[in-house]
């Protein structure tokens, strides 16, 4: 007797390879790729002595249901005038009883010095992408992406040497998720670049780009957002060129294997903030782009062996350069799925490179 296929599948597809419509995918992943375009052009060029990052720890509060969790946020801030700086934060808000959400923010600050600029009193308001884990009574989940408003007020004592101390309120106010509250403090470290040279550039010079051509093999470990995280391994190759002083363009082969959840294996495209520091030995960069894959392990709902899909993936990078050919790089990856499978890939890799 022939059975008719499901009606999500095509007629002939049930051993193939079925491409499945998703059209939320590309405005999520997209907002992010123009977040890094917009600030590319609009942001004055990094200055010496104008850039921080910070490690901030504390707690996270619900405001809807009164329940607290562990919280943390990495941050990159640059002063782009006196009293005025634009940061990217990455914010973890912890494990709550039906929720597990973390994201990056981007956010303008108005600061006022205080005891011969020892003291910064800071204001910060800006936009927050979050990806929560909803976790339902029954035992399964849902991975939610969303937009979030996200304000501010931080205090940082700054010392006579480059650290300096913090503290930090965040408050985040989804329309359809929960409302929270980050109490934090950390520590931070000012990082400093090579002065211009007191004559100026040179008619027709082209500021020096942060890359120029790398290869990196690397292999790391994936945790899929779901409440076992269940774990798996990661691997690949990328491929990294330098479009201007702070902007790169990637190609990755990227390899996902955990085994009974999925197997995803495909090519990712990413556009990158990027810029370098302390002799241009280390590297910072975010990037976000998309990443085409086939699953051979895809849901049981999808009637396949195999599915082509689409993912927005975004990465939190650092590379430290011990010479001027090889280089060691940590990517963070975020692969926001369709199908309540998010994972974060972490992966560490050798690399060669050089200039164009």
């Amino acid at each position: 007797m022939i059975q008719e296929p499901p009606p999500h599948m095509p007629t002939g597809a049930a051993t193939g390879v079925v491409m499945r419509p998703r059209p939320g995918i590309l405005p999520r992943a997209l907002g992010p790729f123009l977040a890094i375009l917009i600030l590319t052009f609009l942001i004055p060029p990094l200055s010496p002595h104008a850039n921080e990052i910070s490690v901030l720890g504390g707690a996270t509060e619900s405001i809807d249901t009164g329940e607290r969790s562990y919280a943390w946020q990495a941050a990159f801030r640059h002063d782009f005038l006196r009293n005025f700086s634009a940061s990217l934060s990455w914010i973890n808000e912890g494990h709550l009883e039906e929720h597990k959400r973390d994201g990056f923010a981007v956010q303008g600050w108005g600061r006022v010095p205080l005891l011969d600029n020892r003291l910064s009193i800071r204001i910060g308001a800006g936009i927050y992408q979050y990806f929560d884990t909803k976790i339902f009574p029954a035992g399964n989940h849902e991975n939610v992406h969303g937009w979030a408003p996200v304000y501010s007020l931080a205090a940082t004592y700054y010392t006579e040497r480059p650290w300096f101390a913090q503290v930090a309120v965040n408050r985040i106010h989804p329309e359809s998720d929960f409302n929270s509250n980050t109490y934090l403090v950390g520590v931070g470290y000012r990082l400093w670049k090579e002065a211009a040279s007191p004559s100026g550039p040179r008619e027709g010079d082209r500021p020096a780009k942060t890359t120029g051509y790398e290869v990196m093999p690397f292999l790391g470990q994936i945790v899929v957002n779901r409440p076992d995280n269940d774990p798996g391994i990661g691997s690949g190759i990328e491929f990294r060129t330098g479009i201007d002083e702070h902007l790169d363009w990637t190609a990755t082969w990227l390899n996902e294997d955990v085994p009974g959840t999925f197997h995803r294996a495909g090519l990712g495209t990413q556009i990158w903030l990027v810029d370098a520091f302390l002799a241009r030995r280390i590297t910072l960069g975010f990037g976000a782009g998309l990443y085409s894959f086939i699953d051979r392990e895809p849901p049981p709902d999808s009637g396949a062996s195999s599915r082509l899909d689409i993912a927005g993936l975004l990465t939190v990078t650092t590379s430290y350069r011990f010479s001027d050919r090889w280089f060691t790089r940590f990517n963070w990856n975020r692969v926001m799925s369709n199908d309540s499978r998010d994972s974060d890939l972490f992966l560490l890799g050798l690399g060669y490179r050089w200039e164009q």
